[in-house]
C-alpha cells in the first residue's frame, strides 16, 4: 500500500484506540493534510480531531479513506467488526510506519524473553551501528522514529500487533520460544502460533529467520515455502548457534563467545543471548563487537533483575513475568539453593500442572497473593503442603519473610508472579517498582 498517495489526498483517516500506539499515530499524522478521526471510549482534549466514543449513526456515515488500529483493540470489538464488514483497509501501526522506514528492520517475537533479547539485539548493534534505535512493543512506538536516518530498526513485537499486519517480510527476525498465552483474545493455541509465525519473511532469500531447536518442529516451517535464511540455537553440537554449558561458551560458525561475565543469569537468558547473536550477525555485526557488547550488557528492569545481596540472601525481581511459562524459565536453572516465591495476581487460566512439577523440585517456600492466591492455594498445598502461605496483598508477603528467614536457611528471595498484574497494579512496571519500594523497608540495606 502506497500510504504516501493516499495522504496526498486529503484523507479521512480514522485511527482505532488512543492508547500509546493511537497517540503516536495521532501526532505522526497531526503533521499531514488530512481530516483525523478517532474513535476510543476515553474522551482525549483536542480540537484538531473528530472523536466517536460509540458506534453511532454519524459515523457510520462517514467515508473513511485509511483505517489504522491500535493493538489493544480486540477484533471483536463491534467498530471493528463493523469495518471490516465495510471492506476498508484495515492496517497496523507496524505496517503504517514500515512504509515510511529506509533501514533495515530487525523483528522478534515469542510468548517470553522478546523483550530481553530485543533491547540485548538493540545493544549489540549500536555498538557498532550507531544510528540504530528499539521500539515496538517495548520503549517507543515505531511510528514515532519511522522517519529518521537510521540505519535499523530493533522492535519487539507481540502476537497482537502481528495478528492485525499483513505479512511484514523484515529482514532479519526472531521466534523465541511458544507457550500459552493470550488466549482470551486468540482463542486458541493455533491462532496464537499462527499470528506469531506471521514474523517471517515470506519473500527474500536475503533475510534471516531465527529459532530454537524446541520450538522449529511446531512451526512446520516447510510448508511455508519461505526463502528465508534458517538459524537455529540451541544445545547441540551441529546448530547455526552451540549452546555449550560446559565450556560456558555460545558457539557458532563465525566465532565462539565465552558468556562467562554475562550478567543475565538461567538458561532462559542463554537461549535470548544465543538469538541476539545470531540475529547480530547476520546483519554483519563483527563478533569482538559482540562479545564486548555480551559483557557491558546489564538486563532489563523487572526481568529476574538482582536487586541486593541482603545478609547473604540473593533477592531478585521478576515482575515481567505473567505467565507461568515466564516463571519456569527463570526458575529454570536452579538446583539446590533454598528459596521463597511470591507468586500471584491476576491469573490468566493456564494449566497449573508445569508449575506444580517444577515445584516438587526445588525446595521453595511459597507465598501467594493477590486474586490467583485462593485457587493457586488449593493446588499448591497438595504438592508443598506444609510450606505455602497465603496473603491478600504484595507487602503482607515482604512484611512475614522474615520470620521464614529467622528459621530457615534461604538462598533466594524471588518475586516471580506468573500472572497478570491488573488486579492491584497499573502494569508490570508498577509492580515491579513497589516490590523494589517494599524491599527497602522491610531489608533495608
Amino acid at each position: 500500500m502506497d500510504f504516501t498517495k493516499i495522504l496526498s489526498n486529503n484523507p479521512n483517516i480514522l485511527i482505532l484506540g488512543a492508547g500509546i500506539t493511537g497517540t503516536a499515530l495521532i501526532k505522526f499524522l497531526e503533521q499531514e493534510d488530512c481530516q483525523l478521526f478517532l474513535f476510543d471510549e476515553k474522551k482525549i482534549d483536542s480540537v484538531k480531531i473528530k472523536q466517536f466514543q460509540e458506534l453511532s449513526e454519524n459515523f457510520k456515515n462517514i467515508k473513511f479513506d485509511l483505517i489504522l488500529k491500535s493493538p489493544g483493540i480486540k477484533p471483536t470489538h463491534p467498530v471493528h467488526e463493523f469495518l471490516l464488514q465495510s471492506k476498508i483497509p484495515i492496517y497496523s501501526e507496524i505496517e503504517f510506519a514500515k512504509f515510511f522506514f529506509k533501514g533495515n528492520i530487525l523483528g522478534i517475537t515469542g510468548t517470553d524473553g522478546k523483550s530481553t533479547t530485543t533491547a540485548l539485539t538493540n545493544h549489540i548493534i549500536k555498538s557498532f551501528f550507531p544510528k540504530t534505535e528499539m521500539g515496538g512493543n517495548i520503549g517507543l512506538p515505531f511510528v514515532s522514529f519511522c522517519k529518521k536516518d537510521l540505519d535499523f530498526a530493533i522492535l519487539e513485537l507481540s502476537s497482537y500487533q502481528l495478528d492485525d499486519s499483513n505479512l511484514l517480510n523484515l529482514n532479519s527476525t526472531a521466534f523465541l520460544n511458544l507457550a500459552p498465552d493470550h488466549l482470551e483474545r486468540h482463542i486458541t493455541m493455533e491462532n496464537y502460533k499462527e499470528a506469531k509465525k506471521k514474523i517471517i519473511n515470506r519473500e527474500n532469500k536475503n533475510s534471516f529467520f531465527v529459532t530454537s531447536e524446541k520450538l522449529l518442529p511446531n512451526l512446520e516451517f516447510e510448508k511455508l515455502n519461505s526463502p528465508t535464511q534458517l538459524k537455529i540455537f540451541g544445545y547441540k553440537k551441529n546448530l547455526d548457534a552451540f549452546i555449550n554449558t560446559d565450556q560456558q561458551r555460545i558457539i557458532t560458525n563465525i566465532f565462539s563467545y565465552p558468556y562467562k561475565n554475562f550478567r543475565l543469569k538461567g538458561n532462559h537468558n542463554l537461549e535470548n543471548l544465543a538469538a541476539s547473536i545470531l540475529l547480530s550477525e547476520s546483519v554483519g555485526v563483527p563478533s569482538n563487537s559482540i562479545q564486548e557488547s555480551i559483557k557491558s550488557f546489564e538486563g532489563l528492569k523487572y526481568r529476574f533483575q538482582f536487586i541486593k545481596n541482603w545478609n547473604g540472601i540473593e533477592i531478585i525481581n521478576d515482575s515481567k513475568s505473567t505467565n507461568i511459562h515466564s516463571m519456569l524459565s527463570g526458575i529454570s536453572g536452579i538446583k539446590n539453593e533454598n528459596l521463597i516465591l511470591y507468586l500471584g495476581g491476576k491469573e490468566k487460566g493456564e494449566e497449573l500442572t508445569p508449575l506444580l512439577n517444577r515445584l516438587k523440585e526445588i525446595n521453595s517456600t511459597i507465598f501467594l497473593f493477590g486474586e490467583a492466591r485462593e485457587k493457586w492455594f488449593s493446588e499448591i498445598q497438595k504438592t508443598k503442603s506444609e510450606k505455602v502461605f497465603l496473603f491478600e496483598t504484595l507487602e503482607e508477603c515482604i512484611s512475614q519473610t522474615k520470620k521464614i528467614i529467622e528459621s530457615e536457611k534461604i538462598d533466594k528471595i524471588i518475586f516471580s508472579p506468573a500472572c497478570a498484574s491488573f488486579d492491584q497494579f497499573k502494569n508490570f512496571e508498577d509492580r515491579g517498582e513497589k516490590f523494589n519500594s517494599l524491599i527497602e523497608k522491610y531489608f533495608p540495606s
